[in-house]
């Protein structure tokens, strides 16, 4: 018994001993692997080493493990946060998307024209595209004859007499030529082309009179009553307008047939006919070159192209040969090369903005906004209003000019076309008109500042009241948390629109988005107040608030300084969230139209357009980017803020 007790009490020693000089050695830095085994018997450890190594080949080792757990001990609370949020794809992927709407926004918002007052009748429910004046090449190569021009369409007739149709296609089909004028086209040769803004007529050398597109008041083909005569007669010229049709017949007698009840064109005076020689049209007038060089104004009278014409035009003094007709302004070249030019200040055609040309003019023709005129070295000039590009006149010397509606084409020297102007709509347009594209980059901006405003609201109460009601307890407490109660217990919507209807028929625009800003603020802070509530409770028992009261530390410093930064992560990712719920709040305000009120556009109110069942079966682009930007932004920011969630909670890791 004794032997066996010396012998495992020697064992022990050898152990201690070998223990001790390993830890010698380590503390040295000094290697041991090849000093030969102490009396102590490692063997067995070897191997167990051996196998652990062998282990670790299958998973993280150790040291890497403790090497990471050193990383985050020297790293900041907000460096590991930041990586635990870089580190999820989702809320990567969130940041990404919600950074890149913002520069679209407000970057947009800034270099993108915009007029809310703006619309444009002949361009209502433009389905999304572009390419309008892509022409054909084979026009260019057969020698422009004449060109006219559509709302989003125009139609070329060339020197070798072939009829070209091209744009972006609507309702009307107008790029659908029908057989019969197809038939007509390919057997008959075509003397003269005319395109209103739905539709285009030509008419062939047997003065037959074929179109095609929208033909609510049938103008694209030639009136029964009037067709015998227009055959006996010849046809001098075609012109069209919106929804009507004209021709001018060889012996000077003027027709006119199509949507009239309004302008009165159909009922020409009688003592212009016979007498008429050239004329140009706009939606509701005709200007009428009479065959003594003076000038007559057909249709609504009593606006300035009616009261401001000059009277040696009226008279025939002064003789014209080229007329042309804006929407608003009329312009008359005489004999002489001078130019005449009348009609309202606004529309920046008259007086001194007029350029001043450096020869006698040849030609003149006009846009809906816009005059191009042309002298006799070829130079081009133009002036207005420019809409969409209609001013962006190329350099050249030119032979030809054609405009209308928003585009322009001019033939160069050599034959080659070039065009400028309107070349389509993104998004398409709406009910009156007005780009969606460029309504859906400031509609954004105005619904992401309503939801940041009314958010920073929102959380200034929220944390304020939680942090007050939680350290303070007690009565005030007490009657904190009962008010956040009644608060939450209004009906949210019915509340705000009842709120909204209070508001007086004159308020302004800035009044009800301010009410809008405000009363999102004030009824949304209590889910946030009870959350702040709760952390506080638990966050004032602890240790440091306790040393913190005992150092004599004033309580409102506690409150900010010491608790209100272990809360802060919880108000971020409730801000986020917040946000996301203010933006769908304020989008179904507008829409029910009670937020933002039209014609200053926000995308709730662009919404709206889905009340009707024809926008949300034919024209479906009215609703559809303003949802899909709605929910992109609020997703992205849902995103944001599921990541910051996880990435500030230690224990998300866990889960």
């Amino acid at each position: 018994m004794n032997r066996t007790f010396k012998k495992s009490f020697k064992s022990y020693g050898s152990f201690l001993k070998d223990l001790f000089l390993r830890a010698f050695t380590f503390s040295k830095g000094e290697d041991f692997s090849e000093k030969p085994n102490t009396p102590y018997d490692n063997k067995g450890e070897d191997e167990l080493i051996h196998s652990e190594n062998k282990n670790v080949d299958n998973g993280p080792r150790k040291e890497d493990e403790n090497d990471k757990l050193k990383e985050e001990a020297i790293m900041s609370p907000g460096k590991v946060a930041v990586r635990n949020y870089f580190r999820n794809p989702l809320g990567v992927i969130g940041l990404v998307l919600f950074v890149a709407i913002v520069l679209v926004v407000f970057v947009g918002s800034k270099l993108l024209p915009f007029n809310q007052y703006y619309s444009q009748g002949n361009l209502t429910n433009v389905a999304p595209g572009g390419a309008y004046m892509n022409y054909p090449s084979d026009l260019e190569k057969e020698g422009v004859e004449k060109i006219v021009i559509g709302n989003t369409f125009s139609a070329g007739l060339t020197k070798e007499g072939n009829v070209y149709v091209w744009g972006s296609d609507n309702e009307d089909k107008v790029l659908e030529i029908p057989e019969k004028a197809k038939e007509a086209l390919e057997n008959k040769k075509v003397t003269d082309i005319a395109a209103g803004d739905r539709h285009i007529i030509f008419a062939t050398e047997d003065n037959e009179i074929y179109g095609w597109g929208n033909k609510s008041f049938q103008q694209n083909q030639a009136p029964p009553m009037d067709e015998s005569k227009i055959k006996e007669e010849g046809i001098e010229k075609l012109g069209a307008g919106v929804q009507y049709s004209a021709v001018l017949t060889k012996k000077h007698n003027l027709i006119v047939w199509g949507s009239t009840l309004a302008s009165r064109l159909n009922l020409l005076p009688s003592d212009i006919q016979g007498k008429v020689v050239d004329f140009a049209t706009n939606p509701i007038n005709m200007l009428a070159l009479m065959d003594n060089g003076s000038v007559r104004l057909l249709g609504v009278m009593g606006s300035e192209l009616d009261t401001q014409m000059p009277e040696e035009l009226k008279t025939g003094k002064v003789k014209a040969k080229k007329v042309a007709l804006t929407n608003s302004t009329a312009a008359v070249i005489a004999e002489d090369g001078k130019l005449y030019v009348w009609g309202p200040a606004r529309d920046k055609l008259t007086g001194d903005n007029i350029p001043e040309f450096e020869s006698p003019l040849v030609d003149i023709k006009a846009s809906g906004s816009v005059l191009t005129a042309l002298d006799e070295k070829g130079k081009m000039y133009q002036w207005g209003i420019d809409n969409y590009g209609e001013l962006e006149t190329p350099e050249g010397e030119f032979d030809q000019i054609y405009s209308s509606y928003f585009n322009n084409y001019a033939v160069d020297k050599e034959g080659k076309v070039h065009t400028w102007g309107l070349n389509g709509f993104r998004f398409g347009s709406d009910d009156q008109g007005r780009d969606i594209f460029t309504r859906l980059i400031h509609g954004g901006k105005m619904t992401m500042v309503i939801s940041l405003i009314s958010t920073i609201i929102q959380i200034v109460l929220g944390v304020v009241i939680g942090m007050v009601s939680g350290f303070v307890g007690g009565k005030l407490d007490n009657v904190l948390m009962r008010f956040s109660e009644i608060v939450a217990s209004f009906p949210f919507y019915p509340m705000l629109i009842s709120l909204s209807a209070l508001l007086p028929p004159g308020a302004s625009q800035e009044q009800r988005i301010t009410m809008v800003m405000i009363l999102l603020g004030l009824l949304g802070w209590t889910g946030l107040a009870r959350l702040v509530r709760g952390q506080i409770l638990a966050e004032r028992e602890r240790d440091y608030i306790t040393a913190a009261r005992a150092l004599g530390v004033k309580d409102w410093s506690i409150m900010i300084k010491h608790i209100f930064p272990n809360i802060l992560s919880i108000v971020i990712v409730n801000a986020t969230i917040g946000y996301a719920g203010n933006l769908l709040t304020e989008s179904g305000l507008s829409f029910l139209g009670f937020g933002v009120q039209e014609p200053t556009p926000s995308w709730g109110n662009m919404l709206t357009a889905a009340q009707s069942s024809d926008v949300l079966n034919t024209y479906w682009w009215r609703w559809v980017f303003p949802a899909l930007a709605v929910f992109l932004t609020s997703f992205s920011v849902n995103l944001i803020g599921d990541a910051l969630r996880d990435a500030i909670d230690p224990r998300a890791n866990e889960r």
